[in-house]
């Protein structure tokens, strides 16, 4: 009787919700999020049974304090960073950790619904623990996971686990969806830095967008508690139409627990990757290059009334490059940036038509240093800035122990170093506090 009965509230609670707006298009997400999740558990077993187990016992030693995370001390750390700004500083990459979204975003082909399913794919995590050894000797220290939607995957908490264990500053980037329910494991992992999704400046815009209805609340329910678990919690904004007026973004994000914005630049054409975020068809990243400028310096201008962690030299050399006109930065994609899919395919950058290697090559596999400045993939143009010194001083030693004085003066007073130390140091209330928590 008494299931009966729960199983009557579960029919009314559901029909509500369906007869609400946005409704069915957040019943069907969660039903294809579950799906979805199941299809990887039992593949995932089926693959690597003895990995599988080993992997979870791992991570549940880590929950319950049996077996405390193995991080490198911060001596350790300050000794590897110098070692490594002898060879141009630290490399970063961005790992998809799936095809699979739960979102029906306007203007990124992963929405759901857009792959057929039987070409969804996750990564493999039992592989994932040698892919990030290659990855950290080859210089990589940080590491962003993102999708799809990488709360998707049912192992992102050993994921996320497995790359902080190694010293590599990681973060991740959901919509948010699933971050209540998952936020307690994602802070067992160790994860110190989150992205959420945000596409306008009223949650109505941002939901309908997304086709997830109630998405703001189950965001403000996740930063609400992020503070106090140590976390720092990132808008992350793609530039699009939906955005009328930049400056209502600050009262905004600061509403739903936000302590900074980073902006996604609008992929308006087809990525050469295994990438999906971008939209060729979207009216809602249909910019001109005219009002792409005028998005770019309002961007700027948000800079006073809210923390904005894309680079001012980054964003004034995207405008150059709209313009036509010569930029300060060349994009390090390929030497210090890098991006991995779900399949250990490895590339210079998400926008590169053609793949570096498979990452189980990509310690033999030389580095890509040609001064490339074709996109503004904000995922690599922007880290390429801030990169900037670091690669600097690494030139400026090759060249004393080459004996080639002249050119290394000449390197290491080129002005934009100060440009990219500034780039380095703006923001820095939230840049520290993310430098001091990994």
């Amino acid at each position: 009787m008494r299931d009966l009965v729960v199983l009557f509230i579960h029919f009314i609670a559901t029909l509500a919700r369906l007869l609400g707006p946005g409704g069915a298009r957040s019943i069907v997400a969660e039903s294809l999020l579950l799906k979805h999740q199941l299809l990887i558990l039992n593949r995932s077993r089926r693959r690597s049974p003895k990995s599988f187990a080993k992997l979870k016992k791992h991570f549940s030693a880590h929950q319950k304090g049996i077996l405390p995370l193995s991080m490198p001390t911060t001596r350790a750390k300050i000794w590897d960073m110098l070692r490594l700004l002898r060879h141009g500083g630290p490399a970063l990459c961005n790992v998809a950790v799936t095809n699979s979204c739960n979102a029906t975003c306007d203007f990124c082909n992963f929405a759901n619904g857009k792959i057929p399913h039987k070409d969804l794919r996750w990564i493999d995590a039992t592989r994932l623990d040698a892919a990030l050894q290659i990855l950290h000797g080859r210089g990589i220290r940080y590491v962003s996971f993102f999708g799809g939607e990488p709360l998707l995957h049912p192992y992102i908490a050993e994921i996320v686990a497995l790359s902080i264990e190694k010293g590599m500053g990681t973060a991740l980037i959901t919509n948010g969806w699933l971050l209540p329910a998952k936020l307690d494991e994602l802070v067992g992992s160790g994860l110190k830095t989150i992205y959420i999704s945000i596409d306008a400046a009223s949650i109505d815009a941002h939901e309908a967008n997304r086709g997830l209805k109630r998405l703001g609340e189950r965001i403000r329910a996740a930063t609400a508690r992020m503070p106090r678990l140590g976390i720092t919690p990132i808008a992350q904004v793609t530039m699009s139409k939906l955005i009328k007026n930049y400056h209502l973004l600050a009262p905004f994000l600061r509403d739903l627990g936000f302590e900074a914005v980073a902006f996604s630049y609008p992929q308006r054409t087809r990525l050469g990757s295994s990438s999906l975020a971008w939209s060729d068809t979207s009216k809602l990243v249909d910019f001109t290059d005219r009002e792409l400028i005028e998005a770019f310096e309002a961007v700027d201008e948000l800079r006073t009334a809210f923390p904005v962690n894309n680079p001012h030299a980054s964003i004034a050399d995207m405008k150059r490059h709209l313009r036509g006109e010569s930029e300060h930065f060349v994009c390090y994609g390929g030497y210090k940036s890098f991006y991995m899919d779900w399949n250990f395919d490895v590339w210079r950058c998400d926008a590169w038509r053609e793949r570096m290697c498979s990452v189980w090559d990509f310690d033999k596999t030389p580095f890509v240093r040609d001064g490339c400045t074709a996109c503004i993939a904000d995922c690599y143009r922007d880290s390429s800035v801030m990169l900037h010194f670091a690669v600097s001083l690494g030139d400026t030693l090759d060249g004393i122990c080459e004996g080639k004085l002249v050119a290394t003066l000449k390197t290491i007073a080129n002005t934009r170093n100060l440009e990219s130390l500034s780039a380095v140091f703006e923001n820095a209330r939230v840049r520290s506090r993310l430098a001091r928590t990994g």
